[in-house]
């Protein structure tokens, strides 16, 4: 445990106004329409959530005059995913407060609302890249089979021929309407920026929406965002509702005092689950160096 003594302070003598930390990136993929969120778990007991799924049926078939058409069932598969909990804490003396520059609670506190937005991204984007083995069940006792993402090797970085073979994944079920977006970490953006054929975001009417914070512009009919939650050989590309944000208590900040060594300590805590609810609906891209 660590807490803040006057002496980790700076006193208003010696500096002028008081700066703050940037933070490098804060809620992109979270608020974006990727993610469907809810907040059904509040109140209810267990620590598992399951995502049950209507199968498809097959497809149609030619009839002759005297042919019977034989009734198909209607199938259910599920995933789960376990309900997490992520926190911080700050404390600091009575004599800090009083001594040093600024209001050290209130940055506690702006700090835990970008931090609590940067874990839930994170956690957003291993759910979306994740294979699980034996991860789809289903309701009819049929044997479990692995759940994973469609993937694609972009040799030579996010180029337009690349972003092109991403979209064919989806095969005639590609329409860039449907899609939340490419995300992208940002030392991929050299190449994206650098391609005519990309549209910048400020060049767009898109471009000052406050929704679409990470917006970098457009390539391909797809809106690119940037977010180093995303390891540097990474991208992803994201149909819309891909994935699933489920709050079990969204976060909360408590305080509490110690009288005895007059200091206080504020805590944030959250609790919640993320899934990949459409393994195609979600292309793991790994950037790979020209030949």
């Amino acid at each position: 445990m660590a807490t803040t003594l006057s002496t980790d302070l700076y006193t208003p003598e010696v500096w002028a106004d008081l700066s703050q930390s940037k933070f490098a990136g804060k809620a992109i993929v979270a608020t974006s329409p990727a993610v469907l969120v809810d907040d059904q778990l509040v109140g209810q007991p267990g620590d598992t959530v399951n995502f049950p799924k209507w199968m498809n049926m097959s497809e149609m078939q030619d009839l002759a005059e005297t042919d019977v058409l034989v009734p198909e069932k209607l199938k259910q598969s599920n995933s789960q995913a376990t309900i997490k909990e992520a926190g911080k804490a700050a404390e600091w003396s009575d004599k800090a407060k009083l001594t040093g520059i600024g209001n050290v609670q209130d940055e506690a506190i702006r700090q835990f609302g970008i931090l609590s937005a940067r874990k839930v991204d994170a956690d957003l984007i291993a759910a979306a890249t994740a294979v699980v083995a034996g991860g789809i069940t289903y309701a009819d006792g049929t044997a479990a089979t692995s759940s994973a993402p469609l993937s694609l090797t972009a040799t030579g970085g996010l180029t337009w021929a690349n972003i092109v073979k991403a979209g064919l994944l989806f095969g005639d079920d590609f329409d860039p309407t449907e899609f939340a977006g490419l995300y992208i970490p940002s030392v991929a953006s050299e190449v994206m920026l650098n391609d005519d054929k990309f549209i910048q975001a400020a060049q767009t009417a898109q471009g000052n929406s406050l929704i679409n914070t990470g917006l970098l512009g457009t390539k391909n009919g797809l809106r690119v965002f940037m977010t180093n939650r995303l390891a540097n050989n990474k991208a992803v590309l994201l149909k819309n509702n891909s994935l699933g944000l489920m709050y079990k208590r969204r976060p909360i900040v408590e305080q509490d005092r110690d009288i005895l060594a007059r200091t206080t300590v504020v805590a944030t805590n959250m609790h919640y689950a993320v899934k990949r609810l459409a393994d195609d609906g979600v292309v793991d891209i790994t950037l790979a160096a020209g030949a």
